[in-house]
C-alpha cells in the first residue's frame, strides 16, 4: 500500500472515522455550547491544504509527485484524526492524565532504547523484523564526531530528538506535580528523557530542550529552580566524566563551518523563485520532493507547497494550541491542570521550533507527536475547573455542544449562505477542468571527439577534457540565454510548475550536495504551450551551442577533422495534461468546506449581533424602569 499503508497514517485515519462515527452515534453531546479554537485552526489548515491540492491537479506534474499529492491529503486528515480524537476524546481529568502519564511512561522507555544504542553501537530495532512491514529509515547506525547518534524506533537522529523535545515538558511536570505516582516512577520519564537528549549529538535536541524549558522553568517555584540548577549541573559534570569527548564535540556542533547548515542556506535563494510561481495557495502539498530540492525546513516546505496562506493556517494552528493552554488555566484551582498548560505550550513550541530544522512532515513519529500534543492543548481547554467538572469515567465535563443536530439546525437556518458559496464556486470547478496542459521535450546534445584525433589539438581528448569543454560552451551559451529561474536536482523541467521555459545544463550523476559531471553531455529541456515553439526552440538551442563549441575551436587552430562536434539527438515532443477529473472533485470538496464554514461563521456573527442587542435593548428598559419612578416623585 506504500505510503498509504503506513501504520501511523492507517491508526491516523482510524482515529478520524472513529470520531465522525462517535458524532453520528451522539448528535448531541452534552456541556457548554461554545467554539473550540484548536478545532477551529485546524479547519482553516485543512482547508488551506485542500486549495493547494486543488492548485497542484491544474499543473502538469510527474506521476510521482501527483500520487504524492494524493497520498499527502490522506496524511492530513490522519493528523486531523488525531488532533480531533485528542480534543474530543479526552472529557474527564483522570483520562487526560492517564493518557499523558502513559506517553510520558513511553518516551522515558523510547529514550532508554536510545541510550542503548549509544552506548553499544547497535540498532537493536533490526533485529525484529515485523512481518508485513518494511524499515523506512536508513540501515544501520550513524556517527558524529566518532559518536554514535541514537534514533530508537525513529527514521532519523532528528526525529528521535523532536520526540523527545516534545514529551520532556509534560515527563517534568508530572514529576514534579504528580503525587499520585511513586517517585521513582514519577521522575525516571525525565531523567531518561533529558540523559538520551545529551547524548543524541544533535543540536535540535538540545535546541528542543532549551525552547520546552523557556515556558516551563518561569512557572516553577523559587526553591524548585534552584533545586533544578544544581541537579542539571551534576548531572552535566557526571555526563562529562563518564562520556569523554562528548562535551568537545557538543559544543562543535556551534562553532560554525558544520556543512549541514551550509547545506539549508545556500538553498534558501531558489525559495522566491518557487514562491513566484502559486505565491498565495502554493504548488500542492506533498510535491516539494527531494528531487526538486532538499530544504531541511518544513516552514519554506510549507510555504512553497501550500503557499502564504498555507503556512500562516499552519502557525494558526500552533499558535492557537500554545495560547489557549498556556493562559486558559492561569487562575484555576486544580494545580495539576495549572502546571500542564505551560507544559503543553512548550512542548507544541519545541515540536514547532524543530520543524525549522529539517522536513518534519516526512517523518510519522515527529509530526504525530505534534498534532497529538496540539490535540491535548484542545483537550486542556476543554477541561473545566473541578467545581464545574462532572467527575466519573466516561462523563463529559463541558463538551462545545457541536453535534450532528446542532450543525444541521445550523445548515438549514443559513442554508442560502451555503449555496451562494456554492454557486460561485461553479465557474471555478468548470475552468478547472478545462486548464490545457502543455508540450514538453527532454534531448541530449552529445560532444564527440574523433577516436585519435589530438594532432595539433589544444584541447585534448580524453573524456574529462571532454566534459570540461562541454561545461565551457553550456555556460558560454547560458551567459546570453538564461535558464528558467528552477532547476531541479533531478525532476522534470515541467514539474516546477513553469509553463513557458527552457534549461541548459549539464547532467549530475551525483546530488544536490555532491554534484559528480561525468558525461560529456549537455541536456536541453523545454516546455511550452505550443508543439511548434517546441520544436523551434530545440532547433535554435541546438544550433547555437553548435555554433559555440565550432567557433572557440576554429580561434584556437584546431583543424576541422580534429574539432569536437556535437550531435544532437532526436527530439521528441510529448503533451501533458492537467488532472481535470481530481482538479473538479478537489474544486468541489473545497466549495462544499468553504460552505459550511461559511455558515457556522455567519451564524456565529448573527448570534453574536443578536446577543448584543439584547444586551443593548435590557440595558434601555433598566433605565427607563429606574427613571419613571423619579418622576413619580418629583410631581
Amino acid at each position: 500500500m506504500g505510503a498509504a499503508g503506513s501504520p501511523s497514517t492507517l491508526f491516523g485515519l482510524g482515529m478520524l472515522l472513529w470520531w465522525v462515527w462517535h458524532h453520528l452515534r451522539t448528535p448531541r453531546t452534552p456541556g457548554l455550547h461554545r467554539s473550540q479554537p484548536v478545532r477551529i485552526a485546524l479547519y482553516v489548515f485543512v482547508l488551506s491544504v485542500l486549495a493547494s491540492y486543488v492548485v497542484s491537479t491544474l499543473s502538469v506534474l510527474p506521476f510521482v509527485d501527483s500520487n504524492a499529492s494524493n497520498m499527502q491529503l490522506l496524511s492530513v486528515a490522519s493528523y486531523a484524526g488525531v488532533v480531533l480524537v485528542g480534543v474530543d476524546g479526552l472529557r474527564d481529568r483522570e483520562r487526560f492524565l492517564a493518557v499523558l502519564r502513559r506517553i510520558a511512561f513511553l518516551g522515558g522507555c523510547y529514550a532508554v532504547l536510545g541510550f542503548a544504542q549509544f552506548m553499544t553501537g547497535h540498532n537493536f530495532v533490526d533485529m525484529v523484523p515485523i512481518p508485513g512491514l518494511s524499515s523506512g529509515g536508513a540501515e544501520g547506525i550513524d556517527t558524529r564526531g566518532g559518536f554514535v547518534r541514537p534514533e530508537a524506533t525513529a527514521r532519523h537522529t532528528l526525529e528521535y530528538a523532536a520526540v523527545l523535545s516534545m514529551i520532556l515538558p509534560l515527563a517534568l511536570t508530572l514529576g514534579i506535580s504528580d503525587r499520585a505516582l511513586m517517585r521513582l516512577k514519577r521522575w525516571f520519564p525525565a531523567v531518561a528523557i533529558l540523559m538520551a537528549a545529551l547524548v543524541s549529538v544533535t543540536r535540535s535536541a538540545l535546541l528542543g530542550v532549551v525552547a520546552s524549558l523557556v515556558l516551563l522553568v518561569p512557572t516553577w517555584k523559587r526553591s524548585f529552580r534552584i533545586r533544578a540548577m544544581w541537579v542539571g549541573g551534576l548531572g552535566l559534570v557526571a555526563m562529562y566524566f563518564l562520556v569523554p569527548g562528548l562535551a568537545g564535540t557538543l559544543l562543535g556542533m556551534f562553532s560554525g563551518g558544520d556543512p549541514s547548515v551550509a547545506s539549508r542556506t545556500d538553498s534558501y535563494a531558489v525559495v522566491g523563485s518557487y514562491l513566484s510561481i502559486s505565491p498565495w495557495f502554493g504548488r500542492g502539498a506533498g510535491t516539494l520532493g527531494p528531487s526538486y530540492r532538499i530544504f531541511d525546513n518544513q516552514y519554506i516546505g510549507l510555504l512553497i507547497e501550500t503557499g502564504i496562506i498555507g503556512l500562516a493556517a499552519f502557525l494558526g494552528v500552533v499558535l492557537t494550541a500554545i495560547v489557549t493552554t498556556l493562559f486558559r488555566r492561569r487562575h484555576g484551582t486544580d494545580p495539576v491542570l495549572d502546571a500542564l498548560g505551560p507544559a503543553l505550550a512548550g512542548a507544541v513550541l519545541a515540536g514547532a521550533l524543530l520543524c525549522a530544522f529539517f522536513d518534519a512532515f516526512h517523518f510519522p513519529q515527529a509530526v504525530g507527536m505534534l498534532f497529538l500534543a496540539i490535540g491535548l492543548c484542545g483537550a486542556h481547554w476543554n477541561l473545566q475547573s473541578p467545581e464545574e467538572m462532572v467527575q466519573g469515567p466516561g462523563r463529559t465535563t463541558g463538551g462545545d455542544g457541536r453535534g450532528v443536530r446542532r450543525a444541521g439546525a445550523i445548515m438549514r437556518r443559513r442554508w442560502y449562505v451555503a449555496t451562494v458559496v456554492l454557486l460561485l464556486a461553479i465557474p471555478a470547478t468548470v475552468l478547472a477542468w478545462s486548464v490545457p496542459g502543455v508540450y514538453y521535450a527532454e534531448f541530449d546534445l552529445h560532444f564527440v571527439a574523433p577516436a585519435g584525433a589530438t594532432k595539433h589539438n589544444p584541447l585534448r581528448t580524453e573524456p574529462s577534457s571532454v566534459v570540461k569543454y562541454a561545461a565551457l560552451v553550456e555556460r558560454m551559451y547560458v551567459s546570453e540565454h538564461p535558464n528558467a529561474p528552477i532547476l531541479p536536482t533531478r525532476a522534470p523541467l515541467y514539474g516546477t510548475g513553469l509553463r513557458d521555459a527552457q534549461a541548459v545544463y549539464l547532467p549530475n550523476a551525483g546530488g544536490q550536495w555532491q554534484t559528480n559531471f561525468n558525461r560529456p553531455t549537455v541536456t536541453v529541456e523545454i516546455v511550452k504551450q505550443n508543439r511548434d515553439d517546441v520544436m523551434a526552440a530545440a532547433e535554435e538551442i541546438t544550433k547555437g551551442i553548435s555554433a559555440i563549441a565550432i567557433e572557440n575551436q576554429k580561434e584556437l587552430g584546431v583543424w576541422s577533422k580534429s574539432q569536437i562536434t556535437v550531435q544532437p539527438d532526436a527530439v521528441g515532443v510529448a503533451y501533458l495534461s492537467a488532472r481535470g477529473k481530481y482538479a473538479v472533485v478537489g474544486a468541489g470538496l473545497l466549495a462544499l468546506g468553504l460552505s459550511v464554514g461559511a455558515a457556522f461563521l455567519f451564524d456565529t456573527i448573527a448570534a453574536h449581533a443578536r446577543a448584543r442587542l439584547h444586551r443593548i435593548h435590557k440595558g434601555r428598559r433598566s433605565s427607563r424602569q429606574v427613571r419613571v419612578p423619579g418622576s413619580k416623585a418629583s410631581g
